[in-house]
């Protein structure tokens, strides 16, 4: 909804009037507001003038206060125990000595007569090496034997292949997670702020939301008259996929002035961090005839300080 010219932003319409001492100035004044203390002459502030306006000298010393360290919202994962790197010698070694141990076993087993010894594995090429006399005595009867034993065999093999094959909906879980990283990693929603010349592009404005939508990322590109701002929430992996096509794979076009004149387009990233919560649903193309309006609509997100923060953000970033 457009914002009517000449009215005020709600988030600015109910701004506190400032406190008539500031937290931070009161521990150095015996007075309970500025007025109180009356002025200061710069040129005299000495340590009788600042006692005549009530500063506590005793409570200014040469320590530097640091302020409290804060946690950050979402901590992150532990790593987890790092398997040991082996060459391809030495796990094709432990692989045969696995082997070589599982199939001792089974003959400890059969020896003891816990298990039945496998029938033998007979085929084609070794039907009279195996079974000798017998094979003699009536082949075609034997090779029919043999043969529906090759292809009971073969189905098994078929069967143990088809029990570990995914299922679609697995697969198509399997190749979004290595595409986006895993989103239940319990290292909260990462966010990134850029800002762009302009929009205008169509093929451009096609990329950037696009590959949100493909990256599983919530967010805007938001269209305004001076620039335009582009919001991307989501796991660290697509954002870093997101981040290298925003400043690197789009050739991003220049825009033409009011005199005609090509004026060069620039992405920038104004900020990144990570919060506890995503802001947006999901991710969405605007425009916004006017800068009021624009703010208003992320105000309605509750994060109308983004706009502030990148229309004060500085430079041409990159081209």
């Amino acid at each position: 909804a457009l914002v009517r010219l000449g009215e005020r932003p709600q988030g600015r319409a109910t701004l506190e009037e400032p406190p008539a001492l500031e937290w931070w100035d009161a521990p150095f004044t015996s007075h309970a507001s500025y007025e109180a203390m009356g002025p200061v002459d710069a040129g005299a502030a000495d340590d009788a003038a600042l006692q005549g306006v009530g500063a506590k000298l005793d409570k200014v010393t040469h320590y530097v206060e640091h302020p409290v360290p804060l946690e950050p919202p979402a901590e992150a994962a532990e790593p987890g125990p790092q398997p040991l790197r082996l060459t391809k010698q030495e796990r094709k070694k432990l692989r045969k000595q696995r082997r070589e141990a599982r199939e001792k076993e089974k003959q400890d087993l059969i020896r003891q007569g816990l298990l039945e010894p496998p029938a033998p594995k007979v085929k084609i090429s070794n039907l009279a090496r195996v079974l000798g006399e017998t094979a003699a005595a009536d082949p075609t009867k034997i090779e029919k034997e043999v043969r529906e034993q090759m292809e009971e065999r073969q189905r098994a093999h078929e069967d143990r292949n088809l029990a570990r094959k995914l299922t679609p909906a697995e697969r198509a879980e399997k190749r979004q997670r290595k595409l986006i990283g895993d989103a239940d990693a319990g290292t909260g929603t990462h966010v990134a702020l850029y800002r762009v010349g302009s929009l205008a592009d169509p093929a451009a404005r096609f990329k950037v939301e696009v590959n949100a939508t493909q990256l599983s990322l919530t967010g805007c590109a938001l269209q305004a008259p001076d620039f335009s701002l582009v919001v991307a929430e989501g796991t660290e992996k697509a954002m870093g996929r997101y981040k290298k096509l925003i400043l690197k794979r789009i050739d991003w076009p220049s825009v033409p002035t009011e005199e005609g004149e090509a004026q060069p387009n620039y992405a920038l990233l104004v900020w990144e961090g990570i919060l506890r919560q995503p802001s947006f649903k999901k991710f969405t193309g605007e425009v916004r005839s006017h800068e009021v309006a624009a703010r208003k609509f992320l105000s309605d997100f509750g994060v109308a300080h983004y706009w502030d923060l990148v229309k004060e953000a500085r430079g041409t970033g990159t081209g």
